[in-house]
């Protein structure tokens, strides 16, 4: 069975997150940088809502973002989130 696409893109996304994450300097910086992301992609998710997904149409039809994107990748880095307040090593999990 074939992963979705929805998951391939969150996990692509926070791949990425967690790579950047060790950069910087401390945990507060760290929990900022999240809450940031966090902002950025409510923005982005509310404008795809209001545009009804034209706000982030793709030149590959096939691979078109979809509301379930923006809801896993919220959810994926609320998780980091509360990880960078609550564990010690945030960067597993």
């Amino acid at each position: 069975m074939q992963a979705s696409t929805a998951n391939s893109r969150t996990e692509r996304y926070m791949a990425r997150v967690k790579a950047y994450l060790p950069a910087l300097a401390s945990d507060a910086v760290r929990r900022d940088f999240i809450s940031c992301e966090i902002d950025k992609w409510e923005e982005r998710y509310t404008r795809f809502i209001a545009t009804e997904g034209a706000s982030h149409r793709l030149s590959d039809a096939s691979d078109q973002p979809t509301a379930c994107d923006f809801i896993e990748t919220l959810v994926a880095l609320g998780a980091m989130q509360a990880r960078l307040a609550t564990d010690s090593n945030p960067l597993n999990g």
